[in-house]
């Protein structure tokens, strides 16, 4: 599980990142607030579908045992 922790703490500084940077640059440059919405949303993606792989192989390794 230590790829989820790295993709975590990795998360917990990028996405409050992105939300102020979207919002500082929402008057006066929108297309450097949507590219810092889109690079929050691909990385919450993949940390999504990440997470979903792992829990999937974990819980079929408990149900084996």
């Amino acid at each position: 599980m230590s790829t989820i922790k790295v993709m975590s703490i990795i998360g917990m500084v990028l996405f409050p990142l992105c939300f102020v940077f979207a919002s500082a640059f929402a008057e006066s440059d929108v297309e450097a607030a949507i590219g810092w919405g889109i690079i929050g949303a691909m990385y919450g993606l993949g940390y999504s579908i990440t997470t979903f792989v792992k829990l999937k192989k974990e819980s079929e390794r408990v149900a084996e045992a």
